[in-house]
């Protein structure tokens, strides 16, 4: 994979989100938005470093997953929370340069063909889930039909 070029690297932390919670580092995409000379240069290095020689570090393996409680009573029953993963901001950078650089591909070769591009620029997913949908409405009121649906993602 070719290496992150600096426009390249700043375009893409200067478009996540503010106000997102940190991974297990504390670091936050402000704090990356604010690297200035040699702390935006090292945070270049690694990422590069990271694509060219297809290695991570050990503790973007890990991640913080917390339970946010649902709008009604907990019950002590976790099916009334719902998981919510931490990882590192830097890692998510790194991964966005990659999914965009393979979208770009994707939609500049035309790869992807009838539902299959929802996910590409320009693409929506709004029609793959109405039809989802259809189906599963179909299925369940349709009588004469008892076999199961199996819908694999």
């Amino acid at each position: 994979m070719s290496p992150i070029l600096e426009d390249e690297w700043k375009n893409t932390i200067q478009f996540m989100p503010n106000n997102k919670a940190s991974g297990p580092s504390k670091i936050f995409y402000v704090m990356l938005k604010h690297l200035t000379g040699e702390a935006f240069n090292l945070s270049l290095v690694l990422a590069n470093v990271c694509l060219i020689h297809g290695d991570i570090p050990a503790d973007w393996c890990e991640a913080l997953v917390y339970p946010i409680l649902k709008p009604h009573e907990f019950d002590a029953q976790l099916k009334n929370t719902r998981p919510i993963t931490l990882l590192e901001t830097v890692r998510k950078c790194v991964v966005k340069v990659v999914t965009t650089r393979l979208l770009k591909i994707l939609a500049d070769n035309h790869v992807l063909q009838g539902g299959n591009f929802a996910g590409l620029p320009g693409g929506s997913t709004d029609i793959p889930i109405k039809m989802l949908d259809a189906i599963i409405h179909q299925r369940r009121f349709d009588k004469t039909d008892d076999q199961e649906l199996w819908i694999v993602s």
